[in-house]
């Protein structure tokens, strides 16, 4: 079976070997998602487990999150500037293409792969909670150049 994300995203297909999505809430800047595949080490699922007893930290069913993706992607937006972009779809395709990398969404909806992406969700937070009025006239108008633009960064990271 082969679900369209829209036209945002190439096709995506059925769940597979996916049994798990790691998520680590515990950074108000951003939501951590990662997948966990049948052949994940027994070690690795099992210190996944371990620090899912901890706040913030979840593992739940693939099943789960391909139902609700839409809900639990929702929960770590605090003001979603990318109305439309079907984050929720392409983190689904992203976990299923690379269930071990992890992918993060933003507190306001982009996408952080990167080091740099994970300190500029923070900084971006900050200057949204300090001035929100001062953070809107900063944002940069040219989607392409947004480097959390979650159209660009779900391609990219599906090889499209």
């Amino acid at each position: 079976m082969l679900v369209s994300l829209g036209g945002a995203f190439p096709a995506m297909a059925d769940s597979g070997d996916l049994i798990e999505v790691f998520i680590d809430a515990r950074q108000s800047a951003y939501v951590t998602y990662q997948g966990v595949a049948t052949d994940t080490s027994q070690q690795a699922r099992d210190e996944m487990a371990g620090y899912a007893t901890l706040e913030g930290i979840s593992l739940v069913t693939w099943e789960e999150f391909r139902n609700q993706a839409q809900d639990i992607v929702a929960k770590g937006i605090l003001k979603n500037e990318y109305p439309g972009a079907g984050t929720a779809l392409g983190i689904l395709a992203v976990l299923k293409a690379n269930p071990g990398r992890p992918i993060a969404v933003t507190w306001n909806g982009g996408i952080a792969t990167s080091f740099f992406d994970f300190q500029l969700a923070v900084e971006t937070l900050e200057a949204y909670q300090e001035n929100a009025e001062t953070y809107e006239k900063s944002r940069t108008e040219a989607k392409e150049d947004d480097p959390l633009n979650p159209d660009v960064q779900i391609r990219a990271m599906l090889g499209s």
